[in-house]
This record gives C-alpha cells, structure tokens and sequence, in this order.
C-alpha cells in the first residue's frame, strides 16, 4: 500500500506542471470574447453550428490559399501531361485553331507491319465568342489495331474507327473552367450521323485528384453509345506524375460491357522529352466475362529538331484472348507535325520547377 501511495505522490507531482499549462491556456482562451472579433467574423461564428476549431480568419484564408493553388498546380500538370502525349482527353476540350498530321507506323507478331497518316484541322469559327469549333479529320480505311487498345479500336467507336476516311463536325462549348467542361458536338461522315454530349468534372481529394469524363452519342447507323471514365492522380515529385484509370463503354450494337483498368506513371525529363509507362488489364463481360487483353507499354516522345515537330516511340506487350494469351510484341513509331503549336515553357516551369 505504502509502494502505491508513493507512486501516486510521484504522478501528481509530474503532473502538476502540465496541468498548470493547461489551466492557463484555458483561462486565456476564456478572454477572448466576441466583442475582441470583427462584426462579421461573430455572425459567422454564430450562425455556424460546426465542430470545427476555430483558427482565426487570416489563418483560415491562407491555408484555404495554399490549398487552392496546390490544386490548381495538380490540375495544370495533369493537363500539360495530356497535352505533351496528346490524349484525346485534352483533345476534346482544346479551344483553338490548331492542324496535325501523324504518320504512324507499327509492327507486331498477330497483325503485322502497318502505316497509317491521320490528319486533323480544328478551327474556331469567328463571331461565336470562341465558343464554336469546326473539326474534321482525314485518315485512310486500312486496318490499324496495333496503337489501339480493346476499347478503342471496338468497331463501335466511331472516334477511331478505321472505317472513318472523313469526318467533319461541329463542337459548341456550353461551359468551360478549371473545374469542368461541357460541351456539344455534332457532324457526320459517308455513312453515318452523329450528335453527342459530353461533360467532364475534377474533384479534390487533397494531394489526390479525381477526374470523371462522361460521353454521350447517337450515331444513325448503330444507335446510342457511352463512354465513362474515372481517374485518380496525383503529383508524385518533380518529374514523376501518377494516374490510374477506369474505362467502361456502353453501346446499343454490342451485347457485352468492355471496361478496363489502366496505370499510368508518367516521367519528364523537360519540356521537350517525357515517357509515359503504361499498364492495362482490359475485360469484357460477353459472352462470359473474362480478361480482353493485358498491354504493357512504353511511350517515349520527345520533340524533333523544332517544337511542332513530334517523335513517338513505343514498344509494347500484349497477351490478347483472341490469340489463346500467347504474347504478342510490338512497336509503334510516329511522327506529328503540329500547325498551330505554341510553346508554352514558362508554364512549364511553373509546374515542375526544374
């Protein structure tokens, strides 16, 4: 008994420092009364019924300032990533006039050697306060799987298909922001019609972004058609950048639902050189469901001589269903050349700092 009253006398006398603390930042926080407070900051903390500790205001405001430009910065990388390996993500909402022209060349075991030229002219129309874009895009008839994935090359997808030697259309951006995009589109080619919607949304999550891209089409010839696709991303460090992607399509002509679960990690090495590596497990749920095709690859690009011009290289791995998952190498090489172009080096260095 005596061993545990000592012992207790020790704790008391340890914590009497602490409590002592204690007791003093209670009785100052006391003091503070909400005639010490600007008129406006009252009613806001008495109209509140939060749990959230209260700050002060200038405190608040600047940590709600960082907060906002690191995700300002999050969102500016992810779009000049989309930008340097042009994905059609970035495409879809580019507002300005701008042609390219693609050479493309690929090889791999099932399908073998492949070249394929694409030119696409986009051009905003004047008095429409850049809200109207005129797209049309030329490319020939041959079969060209091998930069696709089960996805996008479906037969379905009128953006890639191959069947598709001139299209033409007209895209009206309803909104547009940082935040989302929303836009219209309508056009056609030899043998079909086509009008759609399509929005896309970001949402914070701190050091994580999501970003949700929904298209909706009506083609005459095979009827409606959904794309959805959610990402995640972050900024890893300087030169490193991390998304993960689920792509799911919907279409009235196909019985089944193909969707997919890709991870990019993309590397930069300046403004004018990046790769992006690049993993992709695809599914489909007809007439059982059962993995599509696993793709492995590696996109290198890197600006040639000027900077409209474009070199890509990109060697990759597949292990397609259709060919009893016996793996399939290949390579694709391509070359842009851009019209309309413009360096954009000092919003470079703003994201990336070095």
């Amino acid at each position: 008994m005596k061993a545990l009253q000592s012992i207790h006398r020790m704790l008391v006398k340890r914590s009497i420092p602490y409590l002592s603390l204690l007791l003093v930042l209670f009785v100052n926080a006391q003091d503070v009364r909400a005639t010490d407070l600007p008129q406006e900051e009252v009613n806001v903390r008495s109209d509140e019924k939060s749990d959230i500790p209260y700050i002060g205001v200038q405190t608040e405001q600047k940590i709600d300032e960082v907060h906002e430009s690191a995700s300002i910065l999050l969102v500016n990388t992810a779009q000049w990533l989309d930008s340097f390996f042009d994905d059609p993500n970035y495409i879809d909402e580019e507002n300005k006039t701008r042609a390219t022209l693609k050479l493309t060349a690929g090889y791999d075991r099932h399908e073998g050697f492949d070249f394929k030229p694409r030119l696409s002219l986009r051009l905003k129309v004047p008095r429409t306060e850049g809200r109207l874009n005129l797209i049309i895009s030329f490319s020939d008839d041959e079969d060209f799987d091998l930069d696709n994935n089960p996805l996008s090359s479906s037969s379905t997808d009128h953006i890639e298909s191959d069947r598709d030697e001139l299209t033409a259309g007209l895209r009206w951006l309803i909104s547009q922001s940082k935040r989302s995009n929303l836009s219209t589109t309508a056009g056609g080619s030899y043998d079909y019609v086509y009008v759609g919607l399509r929005y896309r949304g970001y949402y914070d999550y701190g050091s994580w972004q999501g970003r949700f891209v929904e298209r909706i089409r009506y083609y005459t010839d095979d009827g409606f058609e959904n794309k959805i696709q959610y990402d995640l991303e972050r900024q890893v460090s300087d030169r490193f950048f991390f998304r993960t992607k689920l792509d799911v399509k919907w279409s009235e002509e196909e019985s089944g639902l193909p969707h997919g679960l890709i991870f990019y990690l993309d590397q930069v090495f300046g403004p004018e050189k990046a790769i992006r590596y690049e993993w992709g497990n695809y599914f489909d749920t007809s007439p059982s469901y059962a993995m599509s095709d696993l793709q492995l690859r590696l996109r290198y690009r890197q600006r040639f001589y000027r900077d409209w011009l474009v070199l890509e290289i990109g060697p990759m791995v597949s292990f397609p269903r259709d060919y009893d998952r016996e793996i399939n190498p290949g390579i694709v090489v391509r070359l842009e050349a851009d019209f309309g172009y413009k360096a954009y080096l000092k919003d470079f260095k703003n994201i990336f700092h070095f």
